[in-house]
């Protein structure tokens, strides 16, 4: 068997003699959508002053409105490789309202999510009570640092990361450019501000990224800008230690569980360690380093303290490091769903001066995790780095199971089960599959399923996007389904050859260590396979277990499409007319077609709204519209 690790472009179905799970790119990743909805048309809301430093670790999913103007780019910690702080601003290739650019020519490449500051005060600054212009001389650079890939998609020679500045009349200069490569580390960048018509009390600098336009693919991750008077060329050093990923622990197996499900096992579901990850920015000297963390519940009361004097440890320069710590008790917490707030510290003794000095508002040696036990068991940590679906390959279609094995700590009912589904370029909109739950599959190495025992299956007629962060949808069932402690299974079952794509966190790791996940599985020849060594993270799929859940929910008839209504005028039209076309959502593709069935024109734009027919001779014709979602809509007009 052979597994993919790529992103779909639509050329790949046709090319892989591959068969089992197939991890896919992020292709409108609703978190990103979300975040470019809400409130998208941002104002210049404040002056920037040097120096400013902005390591992303005040925000998550949206830059910090006190620095940046618009809001397509992803502030998160899931998607960088060993970067100096957690927090990076990552570019990729989907447009303001979470949709591929240019979702059906994709192959062309174009600008696509940017970055631009507030208006940055480069023409003075104060000097006791009187303002001094700045001069070339004051030798004012802007750094950064960024990386390829990171965990998601390779970039390709012709995708491209740039920086522009502008200047006093309005117009924006290129002042850097490079190209897209697969992943490499961090890499610092200094630009030299040399044309006195940026010394404006109104200079912007931003960032672009250009690409296929298809989805959520080729990924640049961007950190650590700042900008100053006073460098030089040479101003390479960071003088700056910080946390830089999402503390482990100190659950073994899920991110999340019911609380009686934990109470029934305390010592199993504890990991043996909770650890914070931190990164020696300083290139040129080791650092000691003291620790400390805070436990506290929902009610803010103290839990546990760990004092900083406890432990110290040298961090070699220009590295990343860890710190373990013993597991501590989970299981005295009060309330139904209850949780917990760890605050991590970190205490550098010496050379941990920025952010610091460059007006940081954020301090990146803190980072508090939350711990939440709720109705779900769930493997992954809500966040998606890709997506997960089964690829029949060269094998004929047929009944095709991906299946997610669960331990349940006790007697339990489920509810439902709360899925993320990942939009895909490929359009699976209408495309049924069955929603399962096993108490038994026929797990490797046995070569027959007829022991499968099949407690719930349920018919969905497609999948259901959400519009907010990684929101997941409840499949809420009619009946409850009884389990008993131990193993059981969630999963589907689909008839024909296409990728689901549910939600994949990429950052989970089987018992905190890695390697391939041992609890997934995947039938599509008549038998149960493990899946490949590649496939190491978990797919968005969770049970809902005990009590009834609680409206409002998203219930099975939910997943019913609403296609909006297709207007189109004048009709009939004259053969030197213009068709117009009225629809509430933006039609990426029309394609005109005649009575045989043949495409005699089409159209693949941003938004069309009106189609030119000229040329045409008399008759009848058809016109399908292609939406930013997939939906396609199909009208008769007629030529006089």
């Amino acid at each position: 068997m052979k597994f993919i690790l790529t992103a779909i472009v639509l050329s790949i179905y046709f090319s892989l003699n591959s068969q089992g799970p197939i991890i896919t790119g992020l292709n409108g990743n609703p978190a990103l959508k979300n975040a470019q909805n809400i409130n998208s048309k941002r104002q210049i809301t404040d002056t920037i002053i040097l120096p400013f430093i902005d390591d992303f670790t005040s925000t998550t999913v949206f830059p910090n409105t006190k620095y940046w103007v618009d809001k397509q780019v992803f502030i998160n910690s899931t998607f960088p490789v060993s970067a100096p702080s957690f927090g990076v601003a990552t570019f990729d290739n989907l447009n303001s309202k979470g949709a591929p650019y240019q979702p059906i020519s994709g192959f062309t490449h174009n600008s696509c999510d940017s970055l631009t500051s507030n208006y940055i005060n480069l023409k003075n600054y104060k000097n006791g009570l009187s303002y001094v212009n700045y001069k070339i001389a004051d030798s004012i650079y802007l750094s950064f640092m960024y990386q390829t890939q990171g965990i998601g998609d390779p970039l390709d020679n012709s995708d491209s990361l740039v920086l522009k500045f502008k200047d006093s009349s309005g117009f924006w200069h290129t002042v850097w450019k490079v190209s897209g490569s697969s992943l490499k580390p961090f890499k610092q960048v200094l630009i030299p501000v040399l044309n006195p018509k940026y010394l404006s009390s109104k200079f912007q600098l931003r960032f672009i990224n250009f690409g296929k336009s298809t989805g959520n693919m080729n990924q640049w991750h961007l950190d650590y800008i700042r900008m100053n008077a006073g460098r030089n060329r040479n101003d390479t050093l960071i003088r700056d230690v910080a946390i830089n990923e999402v503390p482990l622990g100190p659950l073994s197996y899920y991110n999340s569980m019911p609380y009686d499900h934990f109470l029934a096992a305390p010592n199993y579901h504890t990991y043996s360690e909770h650890k914070v990850f931190l990164r020696n920015n300083n290139t040129d000297t080791p650092v000691n380093v003291q620790y400390a963390y805070q436990i506290t519940n929902r009610y803010n009361q103290l839990v546990f303290n760990f004092p900083k004097t406890t432990s110290s440890r040298n961090i070699i320069k220009n590295s990343d490091s860890s710190e373990a710590f013993a597991k501590f008790s989970l299981d005295t917490l009060s309330g139904k769903n209850p949780y917990l707030n760890i605050r991590y510290e970190i205490f550098p003794q010496l050379n941990d001066y920025l952010p610091t000095d460059y007006n940081t508002i954020t301090n990146n040696n803190i980072y508090t995790k939350r711990v939440s036990f709720g109705n779900q068991l769930a493997f992954d940590d809500g966040s998606a780095e890709g997506g997960y679906g089964l690829d029949y390959g060269s094998l004929p279609a047929g009944p095709g199971y991906a299946a997610i094995k669960f331990l349940a700590s006790k007697n339990d009912t489920i509810r439902g089960i709360s899925v993320f589904f990942n939009r895909s370029v490929a359009d699976v909109s209408f495309k049924s599959f069955d929603i399962m739950v096993w108490k038994k599959i026929s797990e490797p190495p046995a070569t027959s399923d007829d022991n499968d025992i099949v407690l719930k299956s349920v018919n969905l007629a497609t999948a259901l996007y959400t519009d907010s962060i990684n929101k997941f949808v409840d499949i809420v069932f009619d009946t409850a389904v009884p389990i008993t402690s131990g193993e059981f299974y969630i999963g589907w079952k689909q008839s024909i050859n296409f990728i689901l794509n549910v939600g994949y966190d990429n950052n989970y790791k089987y018992l905190h260590t890695g390697g391939r996940n041992p609890n997934l599985f995947y039938n599509l020849s008549g038998y149960w396979e493990s899946v490949n060594s590649t496939i190491t993270g978990a797919p968005m799929m969770r049970p809902i277990l005990g009590a009834p859940i609680p409206k409002p929910v998203t219930s099975i008839k939910a997943f019913e499409r609403v296609i909006p209504e297709l207007t189109i005028y004048p009709n009939p039209i004259e053969s030197s007319g213009k068709l117009m076309l009225n629809y509430a959502n933006l039609i990426v593709r029309t394609d005109i077609i005649d009575i045989n069935g043949r495409v005699l024109k089409s159209i693949q734009s941003e938004d069309i709204r009106e189609v030119d027919i000229n040329g045409l001779t008399q008759g009848v014709y058809f016109i399908q519209v292609t939406d930013h979602l997939g939906n396609k809509i199909t009208k008769k007009f007629i030529i006089n």
